[in-house]
């Protein structure tokens, strides 16, 4: 990936409502069972027991109701090309990250341990571009765009600064997961985004 690179999610329209589209569309091809990888179950991600039905509904439904809001943070940054402080601008990016993490994790984790069902989710998934690559691409794409107009050093990773800081922000919401002992997030935050050296 470059700091060019664009991805189909977040879409560029204001408008969040393709995002939501297509987790529904991601939940229906689930439940239709999607093709399954070799030696993986071809059972309908919905099919089994109420406990698997029920980890990936829960999911789905956070993924549903938690995407649209993470998506339009992520929509605003890029309209503040330019504008204000460039770490300012990133503080609530780090923060949409956190807060999105942080209430899908562990629903996730759910379905990460039935290898059928992750198997098809990554299916559906990777066939909508909708990865956890899409929220480092668009900090990346607004990175670039800031470092074309000077705005911060030339010899930026774009790429690289964007992983760090998401990959920051989704450490901090397993780290909260698993031991409940984290510090506040938005100075989190704010000491992950100097950390970037982003200033010319």
């Amino acid at each position: 990936m470059n700091s060019d690179a664009t991805s189909q999610w977040p879409p560029p329209a204001k408008s969040t409502d393709s995002v939501r589209r297509k987790v529904v569309d991601v939940a229906a091809e689930l439940m239709r069972g999607a093709p399954a990888a070799v030696g993986a179950s071809s059972a309908p991600v919905f099919g089994g027991d109420s406990s698997d039905q029920s980890a990936m509904n829960l999911y789905l439904a956070l993924l549903m109701d938690q995407l649209p809001v993470y998506a339009r943070t992520l929509i605003d940054l890029e309209s503040r090309v330019g504008e204000g402080s460039v770490e300012q601008n990133l503080i609530p990016a780090g923060l949409a990250t956190i807060q999105f993490y942080c209430e899908i994790l562990a629903a996730k984790v759910s379905v990460f341990t039935k290898p059928d069902q992750l198997v098809q989710l990554r299916q559906g998934l990777r066939s909508r571009d909708m990865g956890p690559q899409a929220g480092y691409t668009r900090v990346a794409a607004y990175l670039g765009e800031e470092r074309r107009l000077g705005r911060i050093a030339a010899d930026v990773d774009c790429d690289a600064a964007a992983q760090l800081l998401v990959g920051a922000c989704l450490n901090y919401a397993f780290t909260k997961m698993l031991l409940d002992d984290v510090p506040p997030r938005e100075p989190f935050v704010e000491r992950a985004v100097r950390g970037l050296r982003l200033c010319p």
